[in-house]
């Protein structure tokens, strides 16, 4: 009976993971386009950033927690791979409030570890002993998704 079903499947399937590719590039775009606001905010010497993180809000934009932060650091990076203080200073240019954290770089750290646990990003231990991070997005996911065998 639900054999007659399967292709049907299959193209919902693959349908939702070109969709989910397209959002992720998306996501890329606005991260960019966040670091972009951040950066012309400072230039425009806005006196706390407090009007572009309004503006943000209002659309709908914020950055979200640290992990939430650390993706949009990560995806919007023009180098492929950032270390952890790269990270840092970028949630500092998109005006991240890391003044919460006692010790900033180890909560990065923590949080980007659980990224690669997650497959979100792959980290590469460079000669000089520290290491590198790269975002690859959820793909894992997405792949999986297509991948995903129907019951029988």
């Amino acid at each position: 009976m639900a054999v007659k079903y399967l292709k049907d499947l299959k193209e919902a399937r693959e349908e939702l993971g070109q969709m989910l590719a397209h959002r992720e590039q998306v996501e890329i775009e606005i991260a960019r386009q966040r670091r972009k606001v951040a950066a012309l905010s400072e230039l425009c010497e806005e006196s706390d950033f407090a009007n572009s993180v309004d503006l943000l809000a209002a659309m709908g934009l914020e950055i979200g927690g640290l992990s939430d932060a650390c993706r949009t650091a990560l995806r919007a990076s023009r180098k492929q791979w950032m270390t952890v203080a790269e990270i840092q200073e970028a949630l500092k240019e998109l005006g991240f409030p890391l003044d919460k954290y006692k010790a900033a770089a180890a909560s990065i750290t923590t949080t980007v570890n659980r990224l690669v646990d997650a497959g979100e990003v792959v980290v590469e231990k460079r000669p000089a002993g520290a290491s590198e991070y790269k975002w690859v997005g959820p793909s894992g996911i997405y792949q999986a998704l297509l991948n995903t065998k129907p019951p029988k």
